[in-house]
């Protein structure tokens, strides 16, 4: 018996790692593989395809294995091995667990994805045509999409539209995540002009941040940490919550730089309305509970993706309780197993910090049912700082110990900071030493 349960185990083994192997067996990207690297997406898409058109629940549930099996061998099957491409390995883990839960959610999604004022999904067999051939609210709905959504046939753009969106804005699923309001303009020469400066400003803050990080004593690309063991408790703490919030800031400007990017190419080049790009994340200066700061501040990138990973079977098995405590052990069990892509090993801080903050909201429901006012006010923000900026170093001192504070995320070959600003600096600092010293 115990030579059977040793062979099926050596099977299981040998299987799994055809899907996620070792570390040193995984391939080196290079330009010539990367192609390889991506190969996912085809499945990936084709399932984005099927899930715009009635009927195909039995071909996506079936197709779905090639996808995950597919995602998970690209995804994992190679690496970069210099650990400086950090940030760069651990986003493709993200990005790799994201087309997975999506396409287990556009698998188990009987009637497909419709649009907010879709009442049925189209017919495959129905093609754009031209207007003359159409009727008038056919023709209205071409006439009312962008250039290159009329360039592109009509399965093409559907499979690109709903395998892009994220937050489901404008979708059926997009009601589980709130939109916070908006701040730009909607007139489209304002939003460009207003978003192309916001854009400059948070290139050169997450430059300037990535740059600073490398000058932290001990900090490297295989580890480091954000306490600062020769400095008196007082001022440690005080120096690792500046490094935590740093932190913060820079991951939340980056996700938004490159929603940015985003929002400004379909605005220029596909003549999309400013109004088809939503803000990512409310402000931070009107946080003053755990609320608004997960649930309007922080990005909603990926809120239906813990959900549907975590939140609706937590949901199901404890209520609202455990849709929170379900959303916030996937997003901790996500970043985690996003890091191995990496090579980093798992570290059960991070996912100890999520489920803190999963805590914290449920203390707040209890309080807003004990007394009938929600947290807020000068103490609700102290609250928020306790969980965030507090128990929240734990998270990213077990980030800096697998090299997050040393890891590349701005090339020094193209960063204004490093090629530009230290420079002057430097020169300045040098001129004002000549000018001291000769006084």
């Amino acid at each position: 018996m115990a030579d059977i349960w040793n062979e099926v185990l050596s099977k299981a083994t040998t299987i799994f790692r055809e899907f996620i192997p070792r570390w040193e067996d995984r391939v080196q990207i290079t330009w010539y593989n990367a192609p390889q690297a991506v190969l996912h997406a085809l499945p990936y898409f084709f399932m984005a395809y099927l899930v715009r058109r009635p009927d195909t629940q039995l071909m996506r549930l079936l197709l779905l294995p090639t996808v995950i099996g597919m995602t998970l061998r690209c995804t994992y099957g190679y690496k970069f091995d210099d650990p400086r491409w950090f940030w760069y390995e651990w986003e493709r883990g993200i990005l790799g667990l994201f087309v997975i839960a999506k396409s287990t959610d556009f698998a188990f999604a009987k009637e497909g994805r419709l649009k907010v004022a879709e009442k049925a999904l189209r017919q495959s067999s129905r093609r754009d045509g031209t207007l003359r051939h159409e009727g008038s609210d056919r023709a209205a709905e071409l006439l009312g999409r962008s250039p290159a959504a009329r360039l592109l046939p009509r399965s093409v753009f559907d499979a690109l539209e709903v395998g892009l969106t994220m937050r489901g804005f404008g979708w059926d699923f997009g009601k589980y995540t709130p939109i916070p309001p908006r701040t730009l303009p909607l007139e489209r020469r304002a939003y460009i002009r207003t978003l192309t400066k916001i854009v400059i400003l948070r290139q050169l803050f997450g430059d300037l941040c990535d740059t600073l990080f490398k000058y932290i004593p001990g900090v490297t690309a295989t580890g480091g940490s954000i306490f600062l063991p020769d400095l008196p408790p007082i001022q440690r703490y005080a120096v690792s919550t500046l490094i935590h919030l740093g932190v913060g800031l820079f991951i939340l400007s980056s996700v938004a730089i490159v929603y940015d990017y985003g929002a400004l190419f379909g605005v220029l080049f596909l003549h999309q309305s400013p109004s088809f790009w939503p803000p990512m994340q409310g402000s931070l200066l009107q946080v003053r509970s755990l609320h608004d700061y997960w649930n309007k501040a922080w990005h909603q990138s990926y809120r239906y993706t813990f959900l549907t990973t975590g939140g609706f079977l937590g949901q199901r098995l404890a209520g609202h309780l455990g849709m929170v405590f379900g959303c916030f052990l996937a997003s901790g069990l996500m970043h985690e197993f996003a890091l191995n892509v990496a090579g980093r090993p798992f570290d059960w801080r991070v996912v100890i910090f999520f489920l803190s903050q999963a805590l914290g909201l449920v203390l707040e429901n209890l309080f807003r049912k004990l007394t009938g006012k929600r947290v807020g006010g000068p103490l609700g923000l102290v609250w928020t700082v306790l969980f965030v900026l507090g128990i929240g170093q734990i998270c990213t001192e077990a980030w800096f110990n697998r090299g997050m504070g040393g890891a590349i995320a701005i090339p020094p070959s193209i960063s204004p900071v490093r090629r530009v600003l230290l420079p002057l600096v430097r020169r300045v600092i040098r001129s004002l030493s000549r000018v001291s010293s000769s006084g």
